[in-house]
């Protein structure tokens, strides 16, 4: 078997991770490895942490894209991940759509936009929104929740006051973590 890279951006409070993760086969969603139960690795051995993803050529940005470095491979613990898009730019929503129509065949759940606000993270927090397909409630319970067509701000506080900064996202899909959600509301989608 080939490597098979796909290449991710994952943020972290304060930091962000642009790099290659290792995929089993190119058929998997990226969400998909981010919610397995045994995360894959290429080389086990290499697994400093079980809930740990290794990034490949990874590039580590604080806020306020300031580049603190690159590494040739870095571990970043899951349980630390805010949220993450990949770099299949039109997969979210056309992957998506077809996924939902099973599912609505099989619960009759509607289509539904989300808004979800993050734990507030040292100065920081995020509002992010977005396309929620099927049932919300079972979807929680995995690591990572899937949302097409997002927008995400981050909420930073500064001097005193907060500013808000539009997350640029290059595609129309990003996993956001359920373990980092505080609130979140919900209606249908038109």
């Amino acid at each position: 078997m080939g490597d098979i890279q796909r290449a991710v951006t994952i943020f972290t409070p304060g930091k962000t991770y642009e790099g290659f993760i290792d995929i089993p086969n190119e058929s998997l969603r990226t969400i998909d490895v981010f919610n397995s139960n045994s995360i894959y690795w290429k080389d086990p051995a290499e697994k400093s942490f079980e809930d740990a993803l290794l990034i490949n050529d990874a590039s580590v940005i604080l806020e306020g894209n300031t580049r603190l470095t690159k590494l040739s491979r870095v571990q970043v613990r899951l349980v630390d991940v805010m949220f993450f898009f990949d770099s299949l730019a039109d997969s979210g929503d056309r992957l998506e759509k077809i996924r939902a129509a099973t599912l609505k065949t099989r619960t009759g759940e509607e289509t539904s936009s989300v808004n979800i606000i993050t734990h507030l993270r040292g100065d920081a927090f995020y509002y992010i929104s977005g396309i929620f397909y099927g049932l919300f409630k079972s979807k929680s319970k995995q690591r990572y929740i899937p949302l097409t067509q997002p927008s995400i701000t981050a909420v930073l506080r500064v001097a005193g006051g907060w500013q808000k900064k539009k997350i640029a996202l290059p595609g129309s899909f990003v996993g956001v973590s359920t373990s980092h959600i505080e609130a979140c509301s919900f209606k249908d989608y038109v």
